[in-house]
């Protein structure tokens, strides 16, 4: 089994982002020659000091623009990049992953917020982005996390879904995608994982996922999603890792 790595060492030279370990971090000049940083923000939380230095990095005629996925781009020339790094790191904030680790978690509200929730999202959402945060994998990884049945997140549709059910525990989907022409829903691989567990069944998923891409990497080609592995051995590997770290599969 592959030992998972992380890697948040990044430099930015004046021109692009250099990492050793190969992390494509959210740093890339766009077509028109400015540059978009993708604040790191599990899901889409920022404090009020945050988002006015936010704001201060752009200044009063920039633009800050906000995605589905729950992440603020900011828009800047390039030769305010350096110090736009320093200010995200004064208030706490991190540049967030783009290709070749986990990217930024989508939680709904949640317990607390929703009706509807039933358990956490955004604390859980925060430990998952503690525990992966630069973890070097083979491509992108997406994680999203919903309350309640009614999905607001689309958990069925990233790498990884979670969804609350009563008592703290969650339900576990895998191997979806929302990108591409050929989007796909994931499958449900177990239901009642306990909230304590939820952190070690997301580690081996990575580790089985991570460690297939290096055993059939010729077959699977560059940029080799989850479902990519799915669908060249199934879900017999992944199932029997989280069973190993849970114990026999919950009746």
């Amino acid at each position: 089994m592959t030992e998972l790595r992380r890697d948040d060492n990044f430099q930015w030279t004046g021109e692009s982002v250099e990492c050793e370990s190969g992390i494509q971090w959210a740093v890339a000049e766009q077509a028109n020659g400015i540059v978009a940083i993708i604040v790191n923000s599990p899901g889409g939380i920022l404090t009020g000091k945050q988002v006015r230095v936010l704001a201060e990095i752009v200044g009063e005629d920039g633009v800050i623009k906000n995605t589905r996925r729950m992440t603020s781009l900011l828009l800047i020339p390039k030769e305010k990049v350096a110090s736009a790094l320093q200010q995200l790191q004064g208030a706490g904030l991190r540049v967030a992953n783009l290709h070749k680790s986990v990217r930024n978690i989508a939680a709904c509200p949640g317990k607390g917020f929703s009706p509807n929730s039933r358990g956490d999202t955004l604390e859980l959402a925060k430990v998952l982005d503690e525990a992966f945060y630069a973890t070097i994998l083979p491509w992108d990884f997406k994680i999203g996390i919903s309350g309640c049945p009614r999905n607001c997140t689309g958990v069925q549709c990233h790498d990884l879904g979670l969804m609350a059910e009563p008592r703290g525990k969650y339900s576990l989907w895998i191997g979806g995608t929302e990108s591409g022409m050929n989007p796909k829903h994931g499958t449900l691989v177990r239901k009642g994982i306990p909230r304590k567990q939820v952190i070690p069944v997301v580690k081996r998923i990575l580790e089985i996922y991570t460690t297939c891409v290096e055993e059939f990497g010729e077959e699977l080609g560059q940029k080799a999603r989850l479902y990519h592995v799915l669908e060249k051995m199934g879900l017999e590997r992944f199932v029997q890792g989280i069973d190993e770290v849970l114990g026999a599969p919950v009746k």
